[in-house]
């Protein structure tokens, strides 16, 4: 038992390192922000997979900290601590739930209060000035649901080549 902790700790370490990679990697890159931030959060769904939710926490909690404290308001840290990072917990939480409607409806609920987040701190920062009609409102969170829907397939896709290909072959290591 002890092996196995060990091993979830250290992996969950290493996790954190890669994350804190490609958040620096959105650094340097700016225009590649929330990719790099989207690959860093997958960091968070391994430890998922390899340890619990407890290990998943601390990748992402420990990425977050990190990520504010090396990169202090840079798009990448923000959109990872502001959920990318935290998603995979989320998204593992809402398909372990027996109804697929309400896991859907968990995901979507999270991404949705994340993007009114975002366009609140936007409309008093930046667009206060600028007059924004009720139908570009409607567009983003229409757009946004929709690149959301595609996230979240993505990532299960990914976390599924992980488990094909990389999880059931981790007891040699």
């Amino acid at each position: 038992m002890k092996s196995r902790n060990a091993r979830a700790v250290s992996f969950t370490a290493i996790s954190v390192a890669g994350a804190m990679t490609f958040l620096y990697l959105g650094v340097l890159f700016p225009a590649m922000s929330l990719s790099f931030a989207a690959i860093a959060g997958l960091f968070t769904a391994v430890c998922v997979i390899e340890g619990s939710y407890s290990y998943g926490g601390l990748c992402f909690g420990a990425g977050a900290i990190l990520g504010m404290v090396l990169f202090p308001l840079q798009a990448a840290s923000i959109f990872y601590v502001s959920f990318l990072g935290l998603y995979p917990l989320i998204k593992s939480f809402a398909e372990r739930r027996k109804s697929r409607i309400l896991g859907w409806g968990i995901k979507f609920a999270a991404f949705f209060a994340v993007l009114t987040l975002y366009l609140t701190v936007l409309r008093a920062l930046v667009l206060g000035a600028i007059p924004i009609g009720d139908w570009a409102v409607y567009f983003i969170y229409i757009a946004g649901a929709l690149a959301f829907l595609a996230y979240d397939m993505g990532l299960g896709k990914l976390i599924g080549f992980y488990l094909a290909r990389v999880y059931k072959y981790r007891d040699g290591w």
